[in-house]
């Protein structure tokens, strides 16, 4: 009885700790995910130079730096463009960019002369950046490892070998190293088909072999009018290849900066696949179109010496604000107020332009209406030729006035003379 009543509390101490393990490991599943979701960055390519040190010389170590998370649509237009091999930035900080603490180049054989790098900040989606450090080989002959660490804030940190030869007659087995350069529009106004000029560089030491090019438009206002995939059997180090591609965008198109993902898988002598991934900005700018919606004066018909409104409804039939919007009139021959200030008008709205003029004489007036307004493009301006036409005044109503007053008088003059008779 007593080992039955010993061995009870040790079976349930061991179920409680099973219970704890097993609730452990599912607060550690819950938790992977979202830990796995922080953006990191990895090392895209890296330069030893010169690619072998003789003991005791000094070289340098250059690594690129490229963010793992994949860009998003809809970013905002603050932007910094550039049409040639930079980076198209927002000014705008996302979630999806991974904020650098620190970047240290660690060996225990190799003499690290500069290159602590501390708080550089956030990379954006898509984003690379080089970081240089300054070396001194061992005294003795060998290839050596320095380690790259990277630390990211809240993402996955990194430790990356480089391999350093000092002196030695191994030749360190060379790779090619691909970039993507593009030359992207300075805007595109939605509706309008657009071109992108990409040329792929190897910047590496051998030659890149199944080269494989995938277009990717994040956004459904945007869609590939060729080809979304390319193969280049190989590129020779040093070389490069050019890509034209075209695309279409829906008049519905969202207005921002809009990424196109361009993912370059490739293989080198030793068939280990390699990836490198860019990204084409492309600012949607909308542009306003004014034109005259309608005509309308109060009264209908026009009569000579009288003042009339005249209304022109003005409508935006464009994809962007059209801003400060003024309306003037220009040649006509009548007097009155001949500009009107209407503000901004939307995509798809009108607005009135409300002109006073006296109708000074009859006939038929030719005018220019002229329009100017501004959107993201600048200021523009329209003119539309147009005409008013002015009615003579009717002489029936006054023939029948003076009749009228004729036929009062002549009574007046008959009641009187009988009047006068009769006294």
């Amino acid at each position: 009885m007593n080992q039955v009543s010993a061995a009870a509390p040790r079976r349930g101490i061991r179920r409680l700790k099973i219970s704890y393990l097993v609730s452990a490991l599912i607060l550690i599943l819950l938790l992977a995910p979202a830990a796995t979701a922080a953006p990191s960055v990895i090392v895209s390519n890296f330069t030893v130079t010169p690619a072998v040190l003789m003991p005791g010389d000094e070289g340098t170590i250059t690594v690129v730096l490229t963010s793992t998370a994949l860009p998003t649509a809809g970013s905002p237009l603050n932007i910094r463009l550039d049409t040639g091999t930079g980076e198209a930035n927002t000014s705008a900080e996302t979630e999806e960019n991974a904020y650098i603490e620190s970047v240290l180049l660690h060996s225990t054989d190799v003499e690290v002369m500069t290159g602590s790098f501390q708080d550089i900040g956030e990379i954006g989606p898509g984003q690379s950046f080089p970081v240089t450090f300054r070396i001194r080989a061992p005294g003795d002959e060998g290839i050596y490892f320095p380690e790259v660490w990277v630390s990211v804030r809240d993402g996955a940190n990194l430790r990356y070998p480089i391999p350093v030869n000092v002196g030695t007659a191994y030749a360190i087995a060379k790779r090619p190293a691909l970039r993507v350069e593009r030359t992207v529009p300075a805007s595109v106004n939605p509706g309008d088909p657009f071109n992108v000029a990409l040329t792929i560089h190897n910047d590496g030491q051998a030659t890149a072999n199944d080269i494989s090019v995938g277009v990717n438009a994040t956004s459904g206002g945007i869609a590939p009018q060729n080809a979304e995939n390319y193969y280049i059997p190989e590129l020779e180090a040093g070389g490069d290849a050019a890509l034209n591609l075209t695309f279409e965008t829906d008049t519905s198109a969202p207005l921002g900066l809009t990424p196109i993902l361009v993912t370059v898988d490739y293989r080198g002598a030793d068939l280990a696949p390699s990836r490198q991934v860019a990204t084409i900005g492309v600012p949607i700018v909308g542009k306003a179109e004014m034109g005259v919606a309608s005509i309308r004066t109060e009264p209908a018909r026009i009569t000579a010496g009288e003042t009339v409104d005249l209304t022109i409804r003005l409508e935006n039939t464009g994809t962007a604000d059209a801003k400060s919007v003024r309306a003037t009139i220009e040649g006509l021959a009548l007097s009155g107020s001949k500009e009107a200030f209407l503000g901004t008008i939307e995509p798809g709205n009108d607005g009135p332009a409300i002109f006073s003029l006296v109708a000074d004489e009859a006939g038929e007036f030719g005018y220019t209406l002229v329009v100017r307004y501004t959107d993201d493009y600048g200021e523009h301006t329209v003119r539309q030729a147009l005409q008013v036409v002015v009615a003579g005044q009717n002489p029936v109503p006054m023939i029948a006035v003076a009749a009228a007053v004729l036929i009062v008088a002549a009574a007046a003059a008959l009641y009187w003379y009988r009047r006068r008779k009769g006294e």
